[in-house]
């Protein structure tokens, strides 16, 4: 994710904007306001998601829930050093007040929040591939450790490309990126660029071409769940009919039979619904995330084209972005009934506690006489 702002231009458009460029008054009031429910509900969710997977052991049995956790963090890191300074730089228009190695952290996690969440999608949708593809090996080939292994890798492949600015690759020139009252973006128009294509544009075709092979996969599974539909029903005409035989072991091989079909048809729904969920989640990132991306890879090919590109308009589209990380979460109770079980669990608890205390407020302030 790169901002399509130059720290070598002599002016930065969006940081030099007169009231008119920037836009409507009231509207940025809605969008900061827009920004900080973003950034709120995004953190209260994701803790909430990454609490259940940590409080709730049955969550850890699914290896997909640790890349869906994964995911949660880099939501988290998103909203609580992304999304809350932007609003906070969007209330003061642009002018940065909270010292200079805030802004390197800024600049940095601006950086990072793009690629931690592609990788992270790219990872579960391996793990997708993986589960319907090999089911039966799936276990061996996919136990947590290993998927920790491959979540902590992916993480610090993430950081590196996110800390290269920092560590020199920059058009500073040994400069400071806070001036003037304004934190800079110093990343070079080729990072920006390698940024765009290798951690956003290469991901979305690798996904793309993983999700044909999955939508193949589940054609199949689906044809396999009705062939299984129709067997049981020949199996249930079967066993009444062998009931009334005297020939008990014919009638237990088909009880038998019915058992392991029906066994088989729900692993495969099971499959193809997970299959959807994580399908519906990478087109919503991609939703949100693709028009950003696209005015920055313009404005990072062509800089004279963002001459006539309303500043406005890139941060509504960077809003957008900023909104995937507060929908995943309401997201993930579809995904795994643990999920659904552990969140209402939570609420149960927290709806007695408000009671109970709210109960003991007022008998502390109750009056006998």
């Amino acid at each position: 994710m790169a901002n399509y702002t130059n720290y070598s231009n002599a002016t930065d458009p969006l940081q030099t904007a007169t009231p008119e460029e920037y836009g409507n008054r009231y509207f940025m009031i809605f969008l900061v306001t827009a920004e900080i429910i973003i950034a709120i509900v995004s953190l209260v969710s994701n803790f909430l998601v990454v609490y259940a997977f940590v409080a709730y052991k049955k969550l850890r049995t699914s290896v997909t829930n640790y890349f869906v956790i994964s995911l949660a963090v880099s939501d988290i890191l998103t909203s609580g050093l992304v999304t809350a300074f932007k609003a906070d730089m969007n209330s003061k228009r642009y002018l940065w007040t909270h010292g200079l190695f805030m802004c390197h952290l800024y600049t940095t996690m601006f950086l990072l929040a793009l690629p931690s969440s592609v990788i992270n999608l790219c990872a579960v949708t391996v793990d997708r591939y993986l589960v319907l593809r090999m089911p039966l090996r799936y276990t061996t080939l996919m136990p947590p450790k290993r998927a920790v292994g491959i979540i902590c890798f992916l993480w610090i492949y993430a950081i590196v490309w996110s800390c290269l600015p920092i560590l020199g690759w920059n058009v500073t020139n040994g400069a400071s990126v806070l001036q003037n009252g304004y934190c800079y973006h110093s990343s070079t128009n080729l990072y920006n660029n390698l940024m765009n294509v290798i951690n956003f544009l290469f991901p979305m075709v690798f996904m793309a071409i993983f999700w044909v092979l999955i939508y193949s996969i589940v054609r199949k599974h689906r044809k396999r769940v009705l062939k299984i539909e129709r067997s049981l029903s020949r199996n249930t005409n079967d066993s009444s009919n062998s009931s009334n035989n005297t020939n008990g072991e014919v009638y237990a091989m088909t009880q038998l039979t019915a058992r392991n079909e029906k066994t088989e048809e729900k692993r495969l729904r099971r499959n193809v619904r997970g299959s959807r969920f994580i399908g519906f989640i990478v087109v919503l990132f991609y939703f949100c995330w693709l028009p950003y991306v696209s005015l920055s890879v313009i404005g990072n090919i062509c800089v004279s084209c963002m001459a006539r590109v309303p500043p406005i308009l890139y941060e509504v589209f960077l809003a957008l972005g900023f909104l995937n990380s507060a929908l995943n979460p309401f997201l993930y109770p579809f995904h795994d009934k643990h999920f659904k079980a552990a969140f209402k669990d939570m609420w149960k608890k927290l709806r007695s506690k408000a009671i109970s205390t709210l109960l003991q407020s007022h008998g502390k302030g109750a009056v006998f006489i």
